[in-house]
């Protein structure tokens, strides 16, 4: 693959960590995290959310829709729950829910629209299994959806017009260790990785789920998708579906690559686009150099953007009928985790969960080049892992 490395200041040396868990969950210590002094908010400007999860807060802020720059907004950070580490906001970016692994719950903020403060919704923290990871909301806004890793279920929830969540009937819904969560954008279809961790042997296949009226969830025909070729090799961690809901895209940790899998518009089945990846030769079980973790697609459905935890890198990729073609291969910090667009697709934002900051580039939509923004990395709480950003209303 051709690299593209983009000149960082205030490297640190990398620092190892034992565990692939070690790398997706507790991770490594981080450094001293800076002061943010808020500042007034930009016109027109959308709201950037992340999770610190050594911190148990979010951070906000405003993102300049000319530059790109984040401002810290007044009041930040945030508390949440313990731990917390994927997030999710309605389609009217109204709200933000955050998925507190550590305390098992999830806490619900409604986002204040001149301002981008949060402000716990009434109920909120809600009770989930055991350890929540990904968690997503329907295209609609009628449900949220919470995978309990160690409870291997997947709990739903009605989203109320205030923000308050209450449990639909039959949730939680049984599904082996998922962790990431994808809705299509239909809403007829969820998707959830199962992704082994120290109580289920190596899974590594990603499963289809119906999306009923009521929010129940029942398997689609067929059998879960496997990411890899070789049977009990690989971890699937990240998804992300395109915006017009024909590829699904999956991270595969262990196998070194981004997945891509055609998705049937009727039954929401996979199959995939190109021929799955075997294990690198000289990795067997263990982790290697680059290691692709949480992913990200472009607005446009063109470009597909992906965070390498082992490399301190971002990977670009063009969409293909038969799959990903690479593009180029962009430096960010230490351990990189979350990514995300702005609305528009003009800035793509990355956090970095050890240098405790965010990476944020200009896109070329053409070419997906990326170029730094003037002050990247933006300072953030300890250990940031997911990011998150909604449209000015």
């Amino acid at each position: 693959m051709k690299k593209h490395r983009v000149p960082l200041t205030n490297q640190f040396a990398l620092l190892a960590c034992t565990t692939l868990l070690g790398l997706l969950s507790a991770g490594c210590t981080g450094h001293m995290v800076p002061m943010i002094d808020p500042v007034p908010v930009p016109q027109n400007a959308s709201f950037a959310f992340v999770a610190n999860m050594n911190a148990n807060t979010i951070s906000a802020f405003a993102l300049d829709p000319l530059t790109g720059k984040l401002s810290p907004v007044a009041g930040t950070p945030f508390a949440a729950g313990t731990a917390p580490e994927f997030m999710a906001a309605d389609p009217s970016g109204k709200f933000l829910f955050v998925a507190n692994s550590g305390s098992s719950d999830v806490s619900a903020f409604q986002i204040v629209s001149q301002t981008g403060a949060l402000m716990a919704v009434p109920g909120s923290p809600f009770a989930v299994g055991a350890r929540p990871e990904g968690i997503a909301v329907d295209p609609m806004g009628r449900f949220v959806f919470v995978a309990n890793q160690a409870s291997s279920s997947i709990s739903v929830f009605s989203l109320a017009s205030n923000g308050a969540l209450s449990a639909v009937a039959g949730s939680p819904f049984a599904t082996p260790s998922p962790f990431s969560l994808a809705v299509h954008p239909s809403g007829k279809f969820l998707y959830v990785n199962n992704f082994p961790d120290s109580q289920t042997a190596d899974i590594n296949t990603v499963s289809t789920l119906q999306i009923a009226a009521t929010g129940a969830l029942t398997p689609a025909l067929g059998p879960a998708s496997p990411t890899v070729n070789a049977p009990g090799f690989g971890s699937s961690v990240g998804l992300a579906v395109d915006t017009q809901g024909k590829f699904l895209f999956v991270t595969d940790h262990m196998a070194q690559a981004v997945v891509p899998f055609n998705v049937d518009p009727a039954s929401g089945m996979l199959t995939p686009a190109s021929n799955l990846p075997t294990p690198p030769a000289t990795c067997g079980n263990v982790s290697c150099h680059n290691n692709p973790l949480r992913v990200a697609v472009h607005p446009n459905s063109q470009l597909v953007y992906a965070s390498n935890v082992q490399a301190g890198t971002v990977s670009a990729f063009s969409v293909m009928a038969t799959g990903l073609s690479p593009i180029a291969e962009f430096s960010v910090g230490q351990h990189p985790f979350g990514v995300a667009f702005d609305p528009t697709g003009t800035f793509l934002y990355v956090a970095n969960k050890m240098d405790n900051n965010i990476s944020a580039f200009s896109v070329n939509p053409s070419t997906g080049m990326l170029s730094p923004v003037m002050g990247s990395p933006f300072p953030t709480g300890a250990a940031p892992t997911n990011i998150v950003i909604v449209a000015a209303r």
